[in-house]
C-alpha cells in the first residue's frame, strides 16, 4: 500500500481446539496485517474450505473429531498450491516426516513462539506465490485451447449454456474489469470468481472472499475496511480490513445485494478512487483491488426498490455473467457425478466405480432445488451407503425417485419436515441465521430441530 509499509498479507484458516492458543495465534497474525478465520474441529474446517478460499491452512494435529493429517490429505488430494502449516505439542521426529511426506508445507511445535510463527507464515506464502505461478501458468495453458474442445479447468459440463460461460470467464479474466456473478444458491459463484482471479494478471495477489450476508450489520464496515484501535468498544487493537488484505489482489463480495447501505457508499469511493479510511482513522490509505460480486437476488430490483446504490449498480455490473440452474442442464448432471465420483474416492476410502442407467436417470429427471451443491451432497451421501461398485437407486435419497424433488404422500410430517430443512440448509449454504428467516422460526429451534434429526454437521 502507497501510505504504509507492510509486507505480503494473507488469509488464514487456523485450526485449533484450543480457544486461549487459537486467540493468542489469531491476535499474533492479524497484528502483521493477515486476515485469521479460526475453526474448532474438523467439521468446522470442512465447512469454511468449501465456502471459503484461504491461502494458508495452520492446522493442529490432535483435534476432537479425528487427525490434521486427514484434514491434509483431504486438501492434497484436491489443491497443491494452499499453503499447510501443522501444529502440535509432540516433539516426535517420525511424525514430523509423515506430515512433510502428506504434503504439508512446515511444521511447527507447541507453545507456539510469536517470532518463528510470524517467520513461518511469511516464508509459506512465499512458496505459495510460487506454486501459484505455476499454477496459472497452466490455467491459462489450457484456456486457450477452448476452441478446440478443451474444458477450463474445473468448469465442468458440455452443454451450450457451460461452453458460453466459459468463454465469458477467459474474455473477461485478464481484462481488469468488474465482474458480477448471477444465478440462483450453489450454481458455482464462489468457484467462479476463483477461476477469473486465477486467469488475470492479479493471479499471484491475494484472494479475499467476503460473505456480505453472513457479517453482522454493526460489524460490516470495521469487518471490511478495518478499524483503528479504540473506534467502538471492544475494539482494543488496529484491526486491517478485508479490502487491505485484498491490495494487489481480488475482492470478492458473495451475496453483494445484501450489504448495509452505508457500506455501500463507503465502498463505492474506495473502489472509484483507490481511497478509504479505516473505522475511527484519520489516515488515508490507498488501495488497488479488482471488484468481483456475486447474488442470487434480483440486482436490478433492488435498485429500483432503492436497498442498492444505483452508482454502486453501475460500477460492479460492467460484465454480468448468468451461471445457470442446474435443471435447465440436465445433460450435464451426469458428467458432474462422475466428476464428484473421482475426486471423492479417495477422501471417502471408496471404490465407487459410477453410476448404474436407472439412478443417471433419476438424477437427470430431478429439480436440483440446491444446484451443484445439493448434487455434489446427494453423490456422497450415495457413496457412503455403497462403498464400492456403482452408485443405484437404494443409494439415493427417496425424495428424488419421482423425478420432481417432491416427496411421497405416504410419509410422516417429521419425515417431511427433516426434509425440508435440510433443502433449506443446502440451498443456503447452511447459513443457519439465514435458514431460520426462511423456515420461520428462530435460531434456538432451528438448533433443537437440528439435533432432533441428526442434521448437525
Amino acid at each position: 500500500m502507497a501510505t504504509e509499509a507492510a509486507g505480503t498479507r494473507a488469509t488464514l484458516l487456523l485450526v485449533e481446539d484450543d480457544q486461549d492458543l487459537a486467540l493468542a495465534v489469531k491476535s499474533i497474525l492479524e497484528q502483521e496485517g493477515h486476515a485469521v478465520e479460526i475453526a474448532g474441529s474438523l467439521a468446522e474446517a470442512r465447512a469454511t474450505l468449501d465456502d471459503h478460499l484461504p491461502e494458508i491452512v495452520l492446522m493442529d494435529l490432535g483435534l476432537p473429531d479425528g487427525s490434521g493429517l486427514d484434514l491434509l490429505d483431504e486438501i492434497r488430494a484436491t489443491d497443491e498450491v494452499l499453503g499447510v502449516i501443522m501444529l502440535t505439542g509432540s516433539s516426535n521426529p517420525e511424525l514430523v516426516v509423515e506430515c512433510m511426506k502428506r504434503g504439508a508445507d512446515h511444521f511447527l511445535p507447541k507453545p507456539v513462539h510469536r517470532l518463528l510463527i510470524v517467520e513461518t507464515v511469511a516464508r509459506v506464502i512465499r512458496e505459495v506465490e510460487h506454486r501459484r505461478h505455476i499454477e496459472v501458468y497452466r490455467t491459462r495453458v489450457t484456456s486457450r485451447h477452448l476452441d478446440a474442445g478443451t474444458p477450463l479447468v474445473g468448469v465442468i459440463g458440455s452443454s451450450e449454456v457451460m461452453e458460453r460461460v466459459r468463454c465469458q470467464i477467459v474474455q473477461v479474466a485478464t481484462t481488469g474489469a468488474s465482474v458480477v456473478l448471477l444465478g440462483e444458491s450453489g450454481t458455482g459463484k464462489g468457484m467462479m470468481a476463483r477461476h477469473i482471479h486465477r486467469l488475470s494478471a492479479r493471479a499471484s495477489g491475494p484472494f479475499v472472499d467476503v460473505n456480505c450476508a453472513a457479517i453482522q450489520a454493526q460489524l460490516v464496515e470495521s469487518e471490511i475496511f478495518g478499524h483503528e484501535k479504540g473506534a467502538f468498544t471492544g475494539a482494543i487493537d488496529r484491526k486491517p480490513g478485508l479490502l487491505e488484505v485484498a491490495h494487489g489482489g481480488t475482492l470478492f463480495l458473495d451475496e453483494v445485494a445484501d450489504l448495509e447501505p452505508g457500506a455501500q457508499a463507503k465502498l463505492l469511493k474506495a473502489v472509484e478512487e483507490r481511497v478509504f479510511r479505516r473505522v475511527g482513522g484519520v489516515r488515508t490509505l490507498t488501495v488497488d483491488v479488482r471488484l468481483l460480486a456475486a447474488t442470487h437476488r434480483d440486482l436490478t430490483a433492488r435498485v429500483a426498490d432503492g436497498t442498492f446504490r444505483r452508482d454502486l449498480f453501475y460500477r460492479l455490473n460492467v460484465f454480468p455473467i448468468q451461471l445457470p440452474p442446474l435443471r435447465e442442464r440436465p445433460g450435464d448432471v451426469a458428467e458432474l457425478a462422475d466428476h464428484f465420483i473421482r475426486a471423492l474416492n479417495p477422501t471417502l476410502g471408496c471404490a465407487v466405480t459410477g453410476m448404474n442407467e436407472q439412478a443417471r436417470e433419476v438424477l437427470a429427471r430431478y429439480a436440483w432445488p440446491g444446484n451443484v451443491r445439493e448434487l455434489h451432497n446427494v453423490v456422497e451421501r450415495g457413496m457412503i451407503l455403497a462403498r464400492e461398485g456403482p452408485l443405484d437407486l437404494e443409494h439415493l435419497p427417496r425424495n428424488m425417485l419421482n423425478g420432481r424433488g417432491t416427496t411421497d404422500i405416504l410419509r410422516s410430517l417429521a419425515d417431511v419436515e427433516r426434509e425440508h430443512i435440510q433443502q433449506v440448509l443446502q440451498a443456503t449454504g447452511h447459513n443457519l441465521k439465514r435458514s431460520a428467516s426462511v423456515l420461520g422460526i428462530s435460531r434456538s429451534t432451528l438448533y433443537s430441530k437440528l439435533d432432533r434429526y441428526g442434521l448437525r454437521e
